[in-house]
C-alpha cells in the first residue's frame, strides 16, 4: 500500500502542533496528536513521526537529523527559522483551509465522535488552536498566539525565574521588544517564559540576564530592599542563578545583549506614595 503523501498544508498544521507540545510528547498516544490525526486523516503514528522529523531538524536542538526526513520537512523547517514571521502567516491561512474543510466533515460526524468521546470542549488542541467557529482576528494577534504558545511550551509551561507552573500568570515575554526587530520578532530564541512580575521587571531593566544565562539584578535594589523585603524575595534570591533553560530554543545571545545595553537598569526604580 502506497504512503500517503503530506501536503504542505498537512505540514503547516504538524510544525504548528510541534510547537505547541512539550519534548516527550511527541507520540501517537498524546490526545493533541490524535485529534490532529483524525483532522488530517492520518494514523497518530503518521502525525506522531511528523513531530520527531522537525525536531530532529529543528537548528536549535542538538539531534541528527533523521534519514527519512523529506526535503519539504527541512526547508519549512528551515524557513521558520530564518523568516518566522512568514512562515506563521502562511501557517494560518494554511489552518483556516484544513480548518473548513473540517467542518463539513464535523457535521456529518459529530454524533460518532461523541460516542468515541471526542468534543471541542474536552480536547486541548484543534487545528487553530481556538475554537473553529472563532472570526479570524488581526494576524498580529494570530502571530503573538504563535509565540506565546511556542515559547510557554519550550519552557515547560513554568516561569524560568521562579519555576511557578500556574499557566494564567506566565507570559511570552519578548527579550528585544517586538516592535524593535523584525526578524526576531516571532522567533522563540527572543522570548523568556515569565510569571508577570518577573516580566514587568524585566521590561522595565530591573534584572537581566548574563552570557551564561545567569540572573543579573539592578544594583539599586539591593539599597530598596532595606526598606521593602518583597524586592528580596521576588528579586535578590534569584540572583546569581540561572534560568531554568528551554528544551528547544535557548535565549539568543544577541537579544540579550540588546537587552542588557538598551534596557538594563536604564531606569531609576521608584516606590509607590
Amino acid at each position: 500500500m502506497a504512503t500517503k503523501k503530506w501536503t504542505n498544508e498537512e505540514r503547516y498544521a504538524a510544525l504548528k502542533l510541534y510547537f505547541e507540545l512539550e519534548f516527550g510528547q511527541f507520540h501517537s498516544k498524546n490526545k493533541n496528536v490524535i485529534q490532529l490525526a483524525e483532522v488530517l486523516d492520518r494514523t497518530p503514528g503518521s502525525v506522531a513521526m511528523k513531530l520527531c522529523n522537525f525536531a530532529s531538524l529543528d537548528p536549535t536542538l542538538e539531534r541528527a537529523g533523521l534519514k527519512n526526513a523529506s526535503a519539504a520537512d527541512r526547508e519549512l523547517m528551515s524557513r521558520f527559522h530564518n523568516q518566522p514571521a512568514r512562515v506563521i502567516d502562511e501557517i494560518e491561512r494554511a489552518i483556516d483551509r484544513i480548518d473548513s474543510q473540517f467542518d463539513k466533515l464535523h457535521a456529518v460526524t459529530a454524533h460518532d465522535q461523541s460516542q468515541n468521546g471526542f468534543s471541542d470542549a474536552d480536547t486541548d488542541f484543534n487545528v487553530l488552536g481556538r475554537k473553529t467557529s472563532t472570526v479570524r482576528v488581526r494576524e498580529e494577534r494570530l502571530n503573538q498566539g504563535f509565540f506565546r504558545r511556542a515559547v510557554l511550551s519550550g519552557y515547560r509551561f513554568q516561569c524560568c525565574v521562579c519555576k511557578t507552573k500556574l499557566v494564567r500568570l506566565l507570559e511570552a515575554a519578548h527579550i528585544k521588544p517586538h516592535n524593535e526587530d523584525e526578524t526576531y520578532r516571532l522567533r522563540p530564541d527572543n522570548g523568556l517564559a515569565l510569571c508577570r512580575n518577573h516580566h514587568k521587571a524585566f521590561d522595565e531593566g530591573y534584572w537581566t540576564l548574563g552570557v551564561d544565562l545567569t540572573i543579573e539584578v539592578d544594583t539599586r535594589l539591593h539599597r530598596m530592599a532595606k526598606h521593602d523585603p518583597t524586592i528580596a524575595d521576588l528579586f535578590l534570591s534569584h540572583e546569581g542563578y540561572k534560568i531554568t533553560e528551554p528544551f528547544r530554543y535557548l535565549p539568543s545571545k544577541e537579544m540579550i545583549d540588546w537587552h542588557r545595553e538598551n534596557t538594563f537598569a536604564k531606569l531609576e526604580p521608584t516606590f509607590g506614595r
